[in-house]
């Protein structure tokens, strides 16, 4: 267990690794959304273009977060390598979330990928997780 992520990890989610946000609902259940992410040894950014959604609610009301990873890699054992981020989030309002999600389009759409480039759009929000710990399995994460 670590808090932070080695530099393989932090390249592989670079990369385009699609990740799981769960954050907790008001009644205590687990809410799951896909995300992307940008990844630092100490910390994960998620782009944002609404506060008006469930997971950015959420967040503001509990910032404990999980996020998950699996990697394309098979063990030996026929299973897929993964990664569990656990950590607090914080929800970083007005600027940043467009220019991110523009920049991550090239790694998980393709490299001339134009998303969400028209300022028109607004900047969008961060939510900045600051990690608490990092488990998981496979070569990613020496």
């Amino acid at each position: 267990m670590s808090t932070t992520l080695p530099a393989k990890a932090v390249d592989a989610i670079n990369g385009g690794l699609l990740a799981h946000l769960v954050t907790v609902n008001a009644d205590g259940s687990p809410y799951v959304r896909c995300v992307w992410t940008h990844a630092e040894a100490d910390s994960l950014t998620i782009g944002s273009m609404s506060l008006d959604k469930r997971y950015i609610r959420n967040l503001q009301r509990d910032p404990r977060v999980a996020i998950s990873y699996e990697s394309d890699v098979i063990d030996a054992h026929g299973l897929a390598e993964y990664l569990v981020a656990e950590g607090s989030a914080e929800v970083v309002e007005g600027g940043g979330g467009r220019a991110l999600l523009n920049r991550l389009g090239k790694a998980y759409i393709g490299p001339d990928a134009d998303f969400l480039s028209d300022p028109a759009l607004g900047e969008g929000n961060l939510i900045r997780v600051r990690l608490t710990k990092v488990t998981g399995i496979g070569a990613w994460l020496d």
